[in-house]
């Protein structure tokens, strides 16, 4: 019996084996060599390094673009391909009804008729270059189909040419996740539906600079509201590709305050990038208009984070709002404006769906959008009609902005390049070799009449439009007397700041770990902010550990875990203890402070929209308001009551876990990252497609994001971490330091798939090089386009 198992055992080695050298040639491209195309104006050289890091060479900036769209296409075909299917709403006929939802959602918001509207305003100098990136991977399609990923034919996709307007609803599709407000308007309005005490739970957000509390009108969101119905929370389920959501850190030092004398900047954008490769595309792009080293969006041309000769810039989100429900009044098949009956427009759409019958919806608009609560994937749960207003149904920019980045000579330029960027909210760190540094938000978010956006307004009263916040007016800092700037998805409104821009900010947490750092009174160097970017630190710990110690230590069956936090040092790392128990009983301790007031059927809903209740519920912790009682027990319960019981949930939770012994309840034991091919994401086979489980330092607030959602099953799972890591020193004329947590090529077996992990994994890095003879020193592979 042992024999047989053994011999089949091997049997299936030697199989997998076999298809993994198969796929593993047949998964490959040319690198090296020529291959004839017909649309360069040029021979276009690509070299690529040891890490499959491609850097193109070009006589013009057409050609650099061309072979940036090219490469994209060799490297990165499955993955476009996927995503460009995702934004149309035709992802079912790919993969099936467990993408239906999504497809129905995507039709609905209608990314592509929005592009092909806002592309009609676009310039010719962005035309252009969209075009020519169009060129580029189109032209792969036809020279390249001998060598197309695996991918594809394991789903029968078969890649079509894109098209200057799919670009544009590239940058839709990121914009629409980088504003969350969608979702937090219909929480609030869920909320306000089932709970007189909504009001009190809306979002808060912290400027740690402000000196003076921002006043904004707040009406109230318990009234005017329609009741519930016994409609159910509607998860949607995640593409085999990930949604592209933002976090992230960025800072820049000026040279003040560097050992070099001229800026340095850093970067770490937090993704969700467990789907090998990744989610960013690395490159350098080498024309005489612009040397450019950095990370793209695949689909999307030019670079979101990265360097040139004179400039640095790294991105965060600055999740500007750019989104409105509306509550509308209806008779009918019309809905009504003032005096006015208004017919509603309605569009028809087909989803195809592989292997089942083909399903089609009616969607009905209004003049401010479509209504979204005729469709369970939007999640709201009354019987109010909902219309949706979105300010990238309305841009009329004349550039995406990134195109007009990578030219720039110093901070000035490069912030007025980013006045065309409508479609996505990044909050960008600057830093230029004149020694400037700024941070700039981008989007185009509306003024709004009533100063909020947090909760739906009724439709039938004035536009509460009134145009849009002024480019120049959008939140930003330039050349501070401190010598640093710094952003983490916090609030960045300043004092006396005129305009709503959001209120979906992260708790402050990871800045006033940035400012606690940075504010030392000590020059820093390039790898001591490489260092930074590690940091476990947890500044939530170090306020609310006090809290709990001095309650646990009340009671006998809770004084151990006490004495362990009263040893630990407030550091999310994987060897300590101490993070476990912290970060377990804190995650205990909500589910007792909030539970019993949340409606039971969007709980779930609740704490899975991290950023609305965050700052909000420390709040109710740190002040022990009304909510910190148990309100379905006679006794009035305590801040203490509540942290020992949670203690005692958390000793039973890490027991059943880890064992009995606490020495061994390290952090890094249940908290984790799990890596995987998007083929296949878990189970038999999986570890052979790439898959791989880590250990994860940090949490939500540390500046080294281990980011993870709150949910009934108590997984600590990571989902979204610093995805690719950058600090560009502007005093180095050669490289700027950097490393991805994948690779280049979304080839599954491919030496490029996860190129750059192991190095991740470690905490080096690689150049990321701006010096064309330093290119040429570390190519491992040359080919030519003629």
């Amino acid at each position: 019996m042992k024999k047989t198992i053994l011999y089949i055992t091997l049997i299936i080695v030697v199989v997998l084996t076999c298809i993994s050298i198969y796929v593993l040639k047949s998964n490959n491209y040319q690198r090296d060599g020529k291959i004839t195309i017909a649309i360069n104006d040029y021979p276009i050289k690509i070299n690529r390094d040891e890490n499959g890091i491609a850097y193109i060479f070009a006589k013009n900036k057409a050609d650099a673009i061309r072979g940036q769209g090219f490469v994209l296409a060799q490297d990165r075909l499955f993955q476009i391909e996927f995503y460009r299917a995702l934004i149309k709403g035709e992802a079912a006929s790919i993969v099936g009804s467990s993408m239906l939802q999504s497809d129905i959602k995507m039709r609905v918001l209608d990314l592509v008729g929005n592009a092909k509207r806002s592309y009609q305003y676009l310039d010719t100098e962005t035309k252009e270059m969209l075009a020519w990136y169009c060129e580029g991977f189109n032209e792969y399609l036809k020279v390249g189909k001998d060598e197309f990923p695996v991918e594809l034919s394991l789903l029968g996709m078969k890649p079509t040419p894109l098209t200057s307007q799919e670009i544009i609803s590239v940058t839709h599709f990121v914009g629409l996740f980088h504003s969350q407000n969608l979702e937090d308007e219909v929480l609030s309005l869920n909320l306000a539906a089932r709970t007189d005490k909504a009001a009190a739970l809306l979002p808060l957000s912290i400027n740690l600079d402000r000196t003076k509390k921002l006043e904004f009108k707040t009406d109230s969101v318990s009234s005017a509201f329609s009741n519930t119905n016994n409609k159910s929370w509607h998860k949607l389920i995640d593409p085999m590709l990930v949604y592209p959501k933002l976090g992230s850190n960025n800072w820049a030092i000026s040279g003040e305050k560097s050992q070099s004398g001229k800026p340095i900047l850093s970067n770490d954008p937090h993704v969700d990038a467990r789907m090998l490769p990744g989610l960013f595309y690395p490159i350098g792009l080498f024309c005489p208009e612009f040397k450019v080293v950095g990370i793209a969006t695949p689909g999307i041309p030019g670079l979101i984070a990265g360097r040139n000769e004179y400039v640095s810039f790294g991105v965060t989100n600055a999740y500007g709002d750019s989104q409105d429900l509306f509550i509308e009044e209806t008779v009918g098949d019309f809905y009504i404006q003032g005096a006015d009956k208004i017919p509603f427009k309605k569009r028809k759409e087909t989803i195809v769906v592989k292997d089942t019958t083909n399903v089609e919806i009616e969607i009905r608009h209004t003049k401010r959008g479509p209504i979204i609560s005729d469709f369970p994937v939007f999640n709201v749960l009354t019987d109010d009609v909902v219309s949706l207003r979105w300010s990238l149904a309305e841009t009329k920019s004349n550039s995406i902005g990134l195109e007009r980045l990578l030219e720039t000579k110093n901070v000035t330029e490069f912030r007025e390049a980013l006045k065309g960027m409508d479609n996505m909210f990044f909050n960008y760190a600057i830093a230029d070799v004149e020694g400037n540094i700024a941070h700039q938000a981008t989007g185009l978010v509306p003024i709004r009449r009533n100063k909020t956006g947090e909760f739906p307004s009724k439709g039938n009263q004035k536009d509460n439009w009134l145009g849009f916040i002024p480019k120049d007016s959008l939140p930003h800092m330039v050349n501070p007397e401190r010598g640093w700037i710094g952003t983490a998805n916090n609030d960045t409104r300043p004092d006396e700041y005129p305009y709503y821009y959001s209120n979906h900010f992260s708790p402050y947490y990871r800045y006033q770990r940035i400012t606690e750092v940075l504010s030392e009174n000590k020059k820093f160097n390039a790898e001591e902010l490489w260092t930074m970017i590690f940091d476990v630190k947890n500044m939530q710990a170090q306020t609310l550990t006090p809290l709990f110690i001095s309650a646990l230590e009340q009671k006998e069956v809770t004084k151990d875990i006490a004495n362990i936090l009263k040893e630990w040092n407030y550091l999310d790392a994987i060897d300590e203890v101490g993070a476990s128990i912290y970060n377990v009983l804190y995650n205990e301790l909500l589910y007792l402070v909030l539970n019993d007031e949340l409606p039971d059927d969007i709980e779930d809903m609740y704490w899975e929209n991290v950023y609305y209740w965050n700052q909000k519920v420390d709040g109710f912790i740190l002040a022990e308001n009304e909510f910190v009682d148990n309100i379905n027990t006679s006794k009035k319960e305590t801040l203490t009551d509540l942290i020992i019981l949670a203690g005692i949930k958390t000793k039973q939770l890490l027991t059943e876990r880890l064992g009995d012994n606490q020495a061994t309840w390290t952090w890094g034991k249940i908290h984790t990252v799990h890596f995987a091919s998007p083929i296949r994401k878990e189970g038999f086979g999986s570890g052979l497609l790439g898959s791989e489980l880590l250990p994860k330092a940090g949490s939500n607030q540390t500046l080294n994001r281990g980011g993870f959602v709150k949910n009934k099953e108590r997984k600590f799972d990571t989902s979204w971490f610093s995805s690719f890591r950058m600090v560009a020193d502007m005093n180095d004329h050669e490289k700027m330091m950097g490393i991805l947590s994948g690779g280049s090529a979304a080839r599954v077996f491919h030496p490029y798939y996860k190129s750059q992990l192991e190095k991740w994994k470690t905490g080096e890095w690689i150049p990321y090089w701006i010096s064309k003879e330093k290119v040429l020193e570390h190519s491992e592979f040359q080919m030519t386009l003629e």
